[in-house]
């Protein structure tokens, strides 16, 4: 694929990896992008330990206003920096109306306030409630159903869920998140167990999540309580706020010196290093980064199945990873870990097919399919005759 370098606008609410998964994936994609165009940044916050060095401008919002009003003004305000320059392509992670390719994260707002199964009452609620109006509203702006503006999702379950919500078969693009490919390195590994206080004997399961109750932890605590005491956990990515909520429950169930808690940290490498396992029983995941990246460390996974994580269409049960029917249920999980435990060859095999379903997921690949589609708009465009997007 050959074609210029191209002058785009990157719009998302926070640039840096310890924010989250949706803004792990805008820093990647741009860091590869980069490489061949010119990447300006508008944000809010700009994370400087993120590694890559890109021009960027920081809308700042007063706290005062509700977040749906704060999600408008920046709306508004990345529109109005995006008219005053002369950019190519808008590539937008954010809800606002100015993008030429809007990327959707999570499930439709449509899709989770109107379409789902809901009483007539809630619905009129729904239906004259300004903060909700305002999200429908922002939405509609970034679903887009003609060319040449487009609309990517990050997974086949977020596709279809929009897909439900705006009653269209419109074929949206899907574009997962995508990871790179480390080398293990066992001198990390020891080093950062050690310094955790793991021993040599110590089985180490990894959770890796910004708010990880809503990622099945309570299924990991029940779970953990009834298994053998050198199981140990390493929660990565939590806020402290976590830790402090769950200490009776902790304490109740004799854990506190089972369970380490690590806040958010723009390198988690050196965790996936030191664990042995990677769990990840989401209750809501549109993709799930972790279970991908541990493949990509060379861990055996266990996962939520894909009606509660959309990576997981991805995945073969018991052959990519072990998926669990109910990310609830915790003899579910304790029957899935104590096979990891017991059969050597199951958990050798699915070390090795989960990181050759990793070495599909590269970032390069990922930011391909992202320079396609711009190839795309911009043909569009040229046939149109509007060699703008503004115009």
């Amino acid at each position: 694929m050959s074609f210029p370098r191209l002058r785009i606008a990157f719009i998302t609410y926070k640039f840096g990896h310890e924010y989250g998964g949706a803004e792990a994936y805008g820093v990647d994609v741009m860091k590869e992008l980069s490489k061949r165009h010119d990447i300006t940044v508008i944000t809010r916050e700009y994370s400087t330990a993120c590694g890559i060095n890109l021009p960027y401008k920081i809308i700042t919002l007063s706290e005062l206003w509700p977040s749906w009003v704060r999600t408008y003004l920046f709306a508004k305000a990345a529109a109005q920096l995006c008219s005053e320059a002369d950019y190519d392509l808008i590539h937008s992670h954010v809800n606002g109306w100015i993008g030429d390719i809007d990327v959707l994260h999570v499930k439709s707002v449509r899709y989770h306030w109107l379409t789902r199964a809901r009483s007539t009452i809630k619905k009129i609620t729904n239906l004259i409630s300004p903060r909700i109006q305002m999200y429908l509203w922002l939405e509609k702006q970034r679903v887009h159903l003609k060319p040449p503006r487009r609309t990517v999702v990050v997974s086949e379950l977020l596709k279809q869920q929009l897909q439900k919500a705006y009653q269209t078969n419109y074929p949206f693009d899907v574009i997962t998140p995508g990871v790179y490919i480390p080398n293990k390195d066992q001198n990390v590994r020891q080093k950062t167990r050690q310094q955790l206080g793991f021993s040599q004997q110590d089985i180490v399961c990894i959770q890796v999540a910004r708010n990880p109750l809503n990622k099945g932890l309570s299924t990991i605590l029940d779970s953990l309580a009834t298994l053998p005491t050198h199981i140990k956990l390493l929660v990565v990515g939590a806020p402290n706020s976590v830790e402090k909520q769950l200490q009776s429950q902790l304490t109740q169930q004799q854990l506190l010196q089972r369970i380490i808690f690590i806040p958010q940290t723009e390198n988690i490498n050196p965790y996936y290093q030191a664990a042995d396992l990677c769990l990840h029983p989401t209750f809501n995941d549109s993709f799930g980064m972790a279970p991908l990246e541990a493949m990509s460390h060379q861990l055996p996974v266990i996962m939520s199945q894909a009606n509660y994580c959309g990576f997981a269409h991805y995945v073969t049960h018991e052959h990519h990873a072990l998926l669990l029917q109910d990310p609830h249920n915790a003899t579910e999980l304790t029957q899935s870990i104590q096979r990891l435990l017991t059969d050597t060859v199951l958990t050798q095999q699915l070390t090795q097919q989960g990181h050759e379903l990793a070495l599909d997921f590269s970032w390069e690949n990922i930011a391909k399919q992202f320079e396609s589609i711009y190839v795309d708009i911009l043909a569009a465009r040229i046939h149109q005759g509007k060699p703008d997007h503004r115009s």
